[in-house]
Formats: structure tokens, sequence, C-alpha cells
């Protein structure tokens, strides 16, 4: 593991993953939990589901945040690298391997997208092949902060940033598809949106919705606030209740700069969007992000109240790995017909259908607990 490794990190880390701790089609288990009581479609179980277009839910912050943690943690083994005596060539080498790896991995994961099914790249199903996978992106992202890292200063990285964010904005809220009706607003009728168009056309197989290629621009901006985070809780003068107040106030200030671009230029606005991952979406969910990350760091690491994050921990440690056997080798809906389809014949559906989620994130969670004893934790 990393020395002096930040523990909220992976509690954290873990909290983030919980909720997607089953892949879909189920329903996230706070919505299982909730429908038990007939409180499926309240307002809480609604923050537990993705907007279908503009706006922000809790379920939204979800893969941004796992982005986000991901370039936390590399200003932290860049500099253990580098004390390592490691070159420059090195380095990227690893960042190139470590990103293709993860991409490969995505590759490989099999799910649901609006009822369609999409699979891995081992089933050769070209016009059912998801390209843009999660962790694929997040390899791509992740990567190409990486790399600007190790290649630029601090103010070159924030001029980077900047100009993603700004070119997305106009890329997303002005460029329209081939055939658009004049003067159409792509925000309002996303099926004229440009980034939509290009990404379903030249670069996915035709059932993969926009959240795609284009969308991973901006995820590298999502990915550098990331690495800006780490470098905050590297510096070695600041306190750390310093540090952590440092974060909550980068956070706010990320935040406002997102909704500022979300609803300050009229229409030249463009709305806080996850689908297409809009620039004002970036900046919000990467804000949200910090501020999670400094009170996660403000209660573990400063505080070191550590035992209620045990459970989350444990999952946080090995998160690629469950991510994966889950959505591969461990499909849900037959591990939840071996293992709880005979006492769901004893109950409601409600009810059936929270006892396997919580079974299997049990099961799940042991085999992780068991991985964590033994000191197995399997890094790309």
């Amino acid at each position: 593991m990393m020395k002096n490794r930040l523990e909220s990190l992976d509690i954290l880390r873990g909290f983030d993953m919980f909720f997607i701790f089953l892949p879909d089609p189920a329903p996230c288990v706070v919505i299982a939990f909730l429908a038990m009581f007939g409180l499926g479609d309240c307002a809480v179980a609604r923050q537990f589901e993705h907007c279908a277009w503009n706006g922000l839910r809790f379920y939204d912050l979800i893969f941004p945040l796992f982005l986000f943690i991901s370039g936390v943690t590399w200003p932290f083994s860049l500099a253990a690298q580098r004390a390592r005596g490691a070159s420059t060539a090195a380095i990227s080498w690893k960042i190139v391997r470590r990103a293709f790896l993860l991409f490969l991995l995505g590759a490989m994961v099999q799910t649901k997208i609006d009822g369609v099914q999409e699979f891995g790249i081992l089933s050769f199903e070209w016009d059912h092949f998801r390209v843009w996978s999660v962790i694929g992106r997040i390899g791509l992202a992740w990567g190409a902060a990486a790399f600007l890292s190790i290649f630029l200063g601090i103010r070159a990285r924030v001029g980077v940033a900047a100009a993603i964010l700004l070119a997305m904005w106009l890329v997303m809220r002005f460029a329209v598809a081939p055939g658009a009706p004049a003067g159409v607003d792509p925000v309002a009728e996303p099926q004229w949106m440009w980034a939509s168009w290009f990404g379903k056309t030249y670069l996915t197989t035709r059932h993969v919705g926009g959240e795609g290629a284009v969308a991973t621009v901006t995820m590298v901006a999502t990915a550098m606030f990331g690495v800006f985070a780490g470098e905050i809780l590297r510096g070695l003068k600041a306190a750390p209740t310093r540090k952590a107040l440092q974060l909550l106030a980068y956070g706010a200030g990320l935040v406002v700069a997102g909704v500022i671009v979300a609803t300050a230029f009229g229409r030249w606005s463009m709305p806080v969007n996850k689908p297409v991952w809009s620039s004002s979406f970036a900046l919000v969910s990467g804000g949200i992000s910090a501020a999670l990350l400094a009170l996660f760091y403000w209660i573990v690491d400063v505080k070191g109240w550590r035992r209620w994050g045990f459970f989350f921990k444990v999952i946080g440690m090995n998160a690629i790995t469950i991510y994966v056997l889950v959505r591969t080798v461990l499909p849900y809906e037959y591990e939840k017909a071996y293992f709880f389809g005979g006492v769901s014949k004893f109950l409601s559906p409600a009810v059936a259908e929270f006892v396997a989620q919580a079974g299997l994130i049990a099961l799940g969670w042991m085999l992780l607990h068991y991985m964590y004893k033994k000191g197995i934790f399997l890094r790309v």
C-alpha cells in the first residue's frame, strides 16, 4: 500500500462504490429499501436515479466522484515514483499501460442501457458493444490528466482545464448536427446536438446514448480537478485542518463557477447535464466531490474517527475489482436466483428485491473482506 496512505480516500471511494455495487438493471439498494415501505417513487428515492437530461441528483455524482478520486491519488503516486528514481519515460509508460488496461476492463463489462443489453468485447457482438464504458472513460480521462501533470506546471494546467471547459461549453451549447432546423436549440432538442450525433455516428455503436467519446473530453477536466485537490492534500506546509478548509473553499469555488455557467449567460448558458457531461456539470460535480473529500479527510485523517468507515474502506481498497467481477463473471440475475430465489417465494416482490440486493452486497463484501485480511489489493 501507498506510504502515508490517506484512509479517507479509501473510505470515500468505498462510499461511492457502495451505491453502484450491483450492476444494471438492479436499482440502487436505497431504492429497494424504500420500496419495501411503498416509497420507491418518493423524492428521496428519486435522488438515487439519474436525471434524464438537465438537472442534478445525488446519483449523478457517483461517476464524477470516482473519476475525481482517481485524480486525487495521482500526485501521491507520482511523488512515490519520483522518490524511487523513476524516469519521466517510465512514468509515462505506466500511465499509458494503466489507461489501456482500464479501457480494456471496461470493454469486458456487460450492462443494460435503456433496456438494451450491451455486450462485452469477448462476445464479438459489435452492434451491441459498449465502447465507452465507465471504467474505460475513467482510464482515458485520468491518463490525460496524469500526463499533463508531469509535463506542465500548475498555472499551465489550470489554463488547459479552463480551455477544455470553454471549448466544450461552446460545442455542447451551439454546435448542431447536420440537417438541424435553423435556429434550433440543441439543449432543448438534444437529438440535434452535434456532440451526440458525432459520437453515435462515428465513434460507437448505434445503441449507446450521447454520453460517450465527446463527453470524455470534459471528463479530463474532472480528473484534473481531482489532481488539483490531491496537490492541496500533498502540500507540506499547511496544517491538516487548513488543508480541509482549502479543499472546502476550492470545492465552493468550483460549484459557484458551475452555477454561473449554467444560469448567468441567458441563451449562452449551459445547464448542468450529466448525459453530455456539460462544463457546468463538470464544475458543479467537481466542487461537490472536493467538498466531500474535505469532509471525509477532516473526519477520518484529521480527527481520527475511523471505525465507522471500515465497511466502506474494505470496498474502497478493491473498488475496481468488485465493480468488474459483478459485471462479468458474477452476473446479478444469476446470483440473485441462485442464492435468494428460494426465500423470495415467501416474500413480497419489494421485500424479496431488497433481501436479494442486501444479501448479494453482503456476500461481495465478505469476499472483499477476505482479500483485505490477506493483503490482496488488485491494482491496474
